[in-house]
Parts: structure tokens; C-alpha cells; sequence
């Protein structure tokens, strides 16, 4: 008998997700827990392992497809079910899944009446159930339900699903009024873009989900920014001295992410507001500081993993979450929880060369950290024989910070203590 694959609940308020690829084809051998395609929500891409050990027989949700949690997607079955296994039994199956999803979706909307009738954008008529997403997002761009109702969905039954509704945000943003004809300046006019050789590609969903992350903060927050040059010659010294020792010991690397994560740690302890979140014109303080940190995909892409209480770890318990969550993040291999709840998030585009970023903030954040390229420079210090000049290792850290809610003196102050920490650091590190 033929089992289903099921487009998986990757969290509370997922609900759908995206077919990246297929990594097997119909015919092939799969066992059970091998991955058999790779999909990707609104938080992060996961992929999904096989319900079952068998072969591939049927796929009916195909690459970009956006589908319901719960849907089927595919089917896996014995060698000799392949041929056995009609359009007419994937078409009873999908009207099978349709009368259950209808049972799904008429128990969701009764959980979330309640709610829905407090909210003063959502009519008490309304006849679409709408997704927390779809909600969230109709909040965001001022959408009442009276405009949400001519949205047309194409999802089942007609639903609007995250791609109509920002389809149509596009649409509105980009829609010109023709009726008044405007006099057309006397300038040379620039090819446009179908007339050139060039190749177009849609973004993937990684991208598309960044780009409007990054969009989103660049409405939400009153971006302000502050720099500082750190003296990072002893961090080095100690960096160098103990990186073999910790390997060999506990089998993990030392590096300068690490340190300066500890640093960053025991200053946010002076400066709390740093690690708080806004809601409307509410402070929340935060208990715990999870320290989000970006690293870069090989597909050229940026996700977030999160090390959580990281003022509860030690340097080896942050080198050690840094390491595991740095690979999972390049093989995707993130859970939902595992990219969720930073506070406040560090960015070190040194590492490619940098010399210094200007960071967007991480929503819910208020404040980003941006490292910059580690570089010799001869700088002049004062000694008892006058002015001299000496070779050290410098840094340039900038701080990107919501200025809702800090001014510029608390965050130059946090990065004059920051620069104290490192600079100051010595060879009592953990063994």
C-alpha cells in the first residue's frame, strides 16, 4: 500500500510551505529517515526525511509549489506500485485530502474566531480564513479586510496565501495613474532592461525571505550608527596561545568570533536596553541575552542561528555552540527553534575582507553589532618618553542601533566598554 508524504509543521505559525527541489525522482530507492526533498518556510529551509523505505512512486506537488501543512505531497510505495499507481488514485487521494483539510481549516478557524473578532481590520462577516502570516502581513502594509476581501487567493479553496498578498503589495507599489498626462523632461532616455542582453532569475526563497526581513527593519526601525577602532593585539595574543590547547582538550576551535562574543556578552550586562525589543511604545526587557550570529551560506545567501542564554555559557560552551550551529546553518540542517528569539545579533563581514559594515538591524533587535578586517597599523601612544609609535592589530566595530530607543551617547558608551574588554583581555581564559 502507498504512503503518503506530508508537507510538515515546521512550527506554530507555519502554515504552508515551499517545494525548493526533489532530491529523488519518481522510480528511485529511498529509505526511511533519507532526505527525500528539501522545502522551505517563512523562518528557515529545512529538509524532510522519508516517512518510510520504499520507492518513489508518484509527485504531486512539484519545485515552487507553495502548499498547505498537512497536504500530500507525494507517495512512496513498492517497485511494482509504480505502474499500478494512477492519475485516477492521485485525484481521489487530493479530493480525499481536500474533505480532511476542510475539517482542518473549519477547526482552525473556530480556534481563532475569538481572536479574529477583536481584531478591528478583520470584519465579523468575513467568509475567507485568513493565516496569522496573511494577518500579520495585511497589519503591516495598512490593509483592512474590506481590501483583503478582493485579493484573489490561490490557494485551496480560494485561500490568500503569503504570495497573493505580497503579489499585491507589489502591484500597488509599483502601479502608476495614467490620467494625468505629466510633461517628459528633455533628457536622454536610459535602455530599459528587455532591451539589454541580460539574463533574468527569480530570486530563490531564501532571498525573497531576506529581502523583505531587511525591508521590513528599514520601516520598523530609526536606524543611527556608531564606530570605534579596537586595539585587538591582545585578543590575538590570547587567541594564538590557547586556539591548539582548546582543540586538543575539548576538540573544538577557538576563534576570534568566539571572543568577541564574550566580550560583547559581558558588556550588554552594563547595558541592558541593548538587549530589549519594542512594542509599540512598550520596552520589553529581555531575561536572557541569545545572541544571534549571521553566517554566510555557500549559495551566497545569510541565515541567523541563535545561541540561547549565551550569558549562561562559558567561552568553551560559546565556542562550542558557535561551531555547531556555524555547520548545521551550511548544511541545513537548522530546526524553526534554532533561528528564533535573538535579542541582539553580531555580523563579521572582516572575515571576507571587510573593512568595516553598516549593518540593518535583526528584527525584533534594536541593536546589531558589525565587525570589520583585523589589519596592522603603526599607532602613536603616549610613554613615560614622550610619544611613540608601535605596530597593533586594529579592528573598526561599528554598532547599528534603533534609535527609538537608544540615543547615540548609550551606544558609543556600550562600544567604549566593549573596546575595554578586548583590549584588555589577557591569558585568563578557560582551560
Amino acid at each position: 500500500m502507498a504512503i503518503e508524504i506530508i508537507m510538515p509543521k515546521m512550527g506554530e505559525s507555519i502554515t504552508e510551505g515551499t517545494i525548493i527541489e526533489w532530491k529523488k525522482a519518481i522510480g528511485d530507492e529511498i529509505k526511511k529517515d533519507e532526505t527525500i526533498l528539501e522545502i522551505s518556510t517563512d523562518k528557515v529551509d529545512s529538509e524532510v526525511p522519508s516517512p518510510a523505505s520504499g520507492v518513489l512512486i508518484n509527485i504531486i506537488a512539484n519545485k515552487n509549489d507553495t502548499v498547505d501543512v498537512g497536504t500530500v505531497i507525494g507517495y512512496i510505495g513498492d517497485s511494482d506500485e509504480k505502474d499500478s499507481f494512477s492519475i485516477e488514485d492521485v485525484e481521489s487521494s487530493k479530493q480525499e485530502s481536500n474533505v480532511e483539510s476542510v475539517n482542518i481549516e473549519q477547526n482552525k478557524v473556530k480556534e481563532v474566531t475569538e481572536s479574529i473578532l477583536t481584531n478591528k481590520d478583520i470584519k465579523k462577516n468575513s467568509k475567507r480564513f485568513y493565516s496569522p502570516l496573511v494577518r500579520s502581513i495585511a497589519k503591516r502594509e495598512s490593509i483592512d479586510n474590506q481590501e483583503l476581501e478582493l485579493i484573489k487567493g490561490t490557494g485551496r479553496g480560494g485561500r490568500v496565501n503569503k504570495a497573493d498578498i505580497l503579489g499585491y503589495i507589489n502591484q500597488k507599489r509599483t502601479s502608476v495613474d495614467y490620467s494625468i498626462e505629466t510633461p517628459k523632461p528633455n533628457v536622454i532616455e536610459t535602455p530599459k532592461i528587455s532591451d539589454l542582453t541580460s539574463q533574468v532569475q527569480e530570486m530563490d526563497n531564501v532571498r525573497k525571505r531576506i529581502s523583505e526581513h531587511m525591508i521590513h527593519s528599514q520601516k520598523t526601525s530609526a536606524h543611527v550608527y556608531s564606530t570605534v577602532e579596537i586595539d585587538m593585539t591582545n585578543l590575538l595574543k590570547v587567541k594564538n596561545e590557547y586556539a591548539e590547547k582548546y582543540y586538543q582538550k575539548h576538540s573544538i576551535k577557538l576563534t576570534v568570533t568566539s571572543l568577541i562574543i564574550d566580550a560583547c556578552i559581558k558588556a550588554l550586562h552594563d547595558f541592558p536596553l541593548l538587549n530589549t525589543s519594542i512594542d509599540g511604545t512598550n520596552i520589553i526587557y529581555h531575561k536572557n541575552i541569545n545572541m544571534g550570529v549571521a553566517v554566510a551560506l555557500e549559495d551566497n545567501n545569510l541565515i541567523v542561528p541563535v545561541i540561547k542564554s549565551s550569558e549562561e555559557l562559558n567561552l568553551i560552551g560559546i565556542c562550542r555552540s558557535l561551531e555547531e550551529l556555524s555547520s548545521k546553518a551550511r548544511n541545513k540542517q537548522l530546526s524553526l527553534e534554532q533561528v528564533q528569539g535573538s535579542t541582539f545579533t553580531i555580523t563579521n563581514p572582516g572575515v571576507f575582507g571587510g573593512l568595516m559594515g553598516i549593518p540593518i538591524i535583526n528584527q525584533p533587535n534594536v541593536g546589531i553589532l558589525s565587525i570589520g578586517k583585523i589589519q596592522k597599523k603603526p599607532i602613536v601612544k603616549e610613554t613615560e618618553f614622550g610619544d611613540s609609535i608601535f605596530i597593533r592589530s586594529m579592528m573598526y566595530a561599528t554598532l547599528g542601533y534603533d534609535h527609538r530607543l537608544i540615543d547615540g551617547a548609550y551606544g558609543t558608551k556600550f562600544l567604549s566598554l566593549l573596546s575595554q574588554i578586548i583590549e584588555s583581555y589577557n591569558a585568563k581564559v578557560e582551560k
